[in-house]
């Protein structure tokens, strides 16, 4: 039964119906994180049962990561830049501060255990999964190991995050910072011909920006074209509900089904200190979120999404259901992105430089 239901043909079709069953579960029982939160884990715990549950296609991803940054970039305003320009050093010393963090940590447990140091720089990376899965099996790691630490990292995060806030902040704040303004529209074109242009203008943006392999590209230009055109032509006030739930359903449905047995029977020989590791990080993250939102006017929740040390597109997607200031948890996000993509192969490159100096130096042991 299990081999028919999971077989290429029913694997993608049953986890896109889970996935809608948890996109309704986490609105209809107040799920932490909501609709993101509940396809992860319906999608995760039937993926754990049947053991292969089939991920969208590369155009449904693309669609659905253009459709985020679109519902992002629309809501920017004056406002929003002037917020994000006001706390823009104290912002830039926690994206290397977090950065920092992780290294610190790889090294730890480079040292204390049999773990490749490539494997353990990836791996304590502060997010960007993907990337740092190519590039740990470009620089010597072990894939596999990499993306269980970040996965696990991920999964610990998406539910420690919104049941801390769940508990910790007031439900009326949550909802008035959430609060969408008017369904109308001030824009010169009817609604829907001005939706169906800012649709239009994201996915080519998405896919194109894919096509050349640009870093968080598929998130990254809708966002800007959605900030460029919509405040200047369109000016939409209100994004659709429903593509913004598509956006959840799909892209949690990508994280769901990155938990098998095969994951976790990949991370055990390195359990106890990728556990270790990753409660560091994650403290480490709300430690430093504290810390901005003390010396900056930039509110706890904000501060403590843009710091914590997960996937950009889950955190974005947290930020916007938990009330936070998505705008800017994206900013931080992207940017310490861009930072580990460009610095890691550096060291990672120089530490197997000095280690194999090292080992042309020692003498051979009799």
């Amino acid at each position: 039964m299990k081999q028919v239901l999971t077989s290429n043909k029913w694997g993608l079709w049953l986890a896109l119906a889970v996935g809608l069953v948890g996109v309704w579960a986490g609105r209809a029982f107040n799920i932490p994180g909501g609709s993101f939160t509940g396809v992860m884990l319906l999608v995760g715990g039937a993926n754990l049962w049947l053991g292969s549950l089939r991920d969208a296609p590369k155009w449904l991803q693309t669609s659905a990561r253009s459709v985020l940054g679109l519902s992002i970039g629309a809501s920017v305003t004056n406002e929003t830049i002037q917020a994000i320009a006001n706390s823009l050093a104290p912002v830039i010393v926690m994206i290397v501060a977090v950065t920092v963090v992780g290294i610190v940590a790889a090294w730890a447990i480079s040292r204390y255990t049999r773990m490749r140091l490539p494997t353990a720089l990836c791996g304590a990376a502060p997010g960007a999964l993907p990337a740092m899965v190519t590039l740990s099996e470009d620089l010597g790691g072990e894939a596999p190991v990499v993306a269980t630490m970040h996965l696990i990292r991920l999964i610990s995060i998406l539910l420690i995050v919104p049941t801390l806030v769940t508990l910790s902040f007031a439900p009326q704040e949550a909802v008035a910072a959430t609060e969408i303004v008017a369904a109308a529209t001030t824009s010169p074109l009817p609604p829907a011909v001005g939706l169906g242009l800012l649709l239009a203008a994201g996915l080519a943006a998405g896919f194109l920006a894919r096509r050349v392999n640009m870093p968080a590209g598929d998130l990254l230009a809708p966002m800007f074209v959605a900030a460029l055109i919509n405040p200047t032509w369109l000016q939409i006030t209100a994004f659709p509900e429903g593509l913004r739930l598509f956006s959840h359903w799909i892209i949690g449905l990508g994280v769901g089904v990155q938990i098998n047995a095969r994951v976790l029977r990949d991370f055990r020989p390195f359990a106890v200190a990728g556990l270790l590791m990753t409660a560091f990080l994650i403290a480490s993250g709300f430690a430093l979120g504290w810390l901005l939102s003390a010396i900056t006017d930039i509110d706890l929740l904000t501060a403590v999404l843009g710091c914590a040390p997960g996937g950009a597109t889950p955190l974005i997607i947290l930020s916007g259901e938990l009330g936070a200031d998505a705008q800017l948890v994206a900013a931080m996000h992207v940017s310490r992105m861009l930072i580990l993509t460009v610095l890691l192969p550096l060291l990672i490159r120089g530490a197997a430089r000095r280690l194999a100096l090292r080992a042309v130096a020692e003498p051979p042991v009799a």
